[in-house]
């Protein structure tokens, strides 16, 4: 009887795949969903700095908003009151090779900003298939894409039309550059569906399962990271930053000096402009800054409080 029970028990449990391959990726997202990224987006630490450290320039870019650019500016991943990070491992399916990248963005107004405006409002949804096309669904095997090949042969840093080149367009270019194109390694955004996902415990028997969560290492207030990263790039570029109104818990970071002066420091003072050099802050300062967050909850080593 026991050992016909133990076979049921066993039958009864799905198998992991032969090969699956563990990734640890980082992902912004607002607090009240929940901590598998389940049809989000997430990185490694250099993809998720790009798409971070890209962002600093909201305030300006948000302030002259045009059709090509005015999509993350109601973007919950970048503007919502709740922002959090989290560190999570992932455990992947390594047989089916990895999928298409996924543009997964929450829905506002119902659009995602993608080609889908029929969504549901609030919900996560990822869109597939080419820019200038319809979306497609994304299939079931994790998505990846190294950001240099993404960005490697392209370049914002110009003018559009009748509109000049923007300090925005140029910073971003050259972050892509620092973060993701110049390292010979890192620099990935992936996608994870639901159509994917093997649920919480065990892998999923059904088929298409490809991706679960092994663990979630740390999930931290995205202000408090935030000001740490500031802080160390406020310290390396301290004669630039003493121009603007203040440094620290009174740093403006709406403000176009301090907004100038973080480019600046990270990238390098001629990177905001058409063949600009990227200089600037080494990487592995930055990089050290991205992880002290997650690294301990000491403050004053950059550390924060899981929440």
């Amino acid at each position: 009887m026991f050992v016909a029970q133990l076979l049921a028990a066993l039958t009864s449990v799905a198998r992991l795949p032969t090969f699956t391959l563990n990734v640890t990726v980082f992902h912004v997202f607002p607090n009240n969903y929940g901590g598998a990224p389940v049809n989000m987006d997430s990185a490694d630490m250099q993809g998720d700095m790009f798409f971070d450290l890209r962002g600093v320039s909201e305030p300006l870019e948000c302030a002259h908003p045009t059709e090509r650019t005015a999509h993350d500016c109601d973007n919950p991943e970048v503007v919502a009151p709740n922002l959090v990070i989290q560190k999570v491992m992932l455990e992947v399916d390594n047989t089916t090779g990895w999928g298409e990248y996924g543009r997964c963005n929450v829905c506002v107004n119902g659009t995602d900003h993608h080609g889908n405006n029929s969504c549901t409002n609030g919900m996560y949804w990822c869109d597939c298939g080419s820019f200038d096309g319809p979306p497609v669904q994304c299939p079931s095997n994790v998505g990846r894409v190294a950001l240099r090949d993404f960005y490697g042969n392209k370049s914002s840093c110009h003018s559009y039309g009748s509109e000049p080149p923007q300090l925005w367009d140029c910073w971003k270019d050259a972050v892509v550059q620092k973060t993701c194109i110049e390292p010979k390694t890192g620099g990935y955004w992936y996608s994870t569906t639901s159509d994917g996902y093997c649920g919480d415990g065990r892998w999923a028997s059904r088929d298409g399962c490809s991706w679960r969560v092994v663990e979630q290492i740390k999930r931290v207030n995205k202000t408090c990271s935030d000001n740490s990263i500031y802080s160390a790039v406020e310290k390396y570029g301290k004669s630039c930053f003493s121009t603007c109104d203040g440094v620290g818990p009174t740093r403006n970071t709406s403000s176009a000096c301090w907004i100038k002066c973080f480019y600046a420091t990270v990238v390098g003072p001629t990177a905001g402009q058409p063949g600009g050099t990227v200089a600037g802050m080494p990487l592995e300062v930055l990089e050290q800054a991205w992880e002290a967050p997650f690294a301990s909850d000491d403050p004053t080593k950059g550390g924060c409080p899981s929440i």
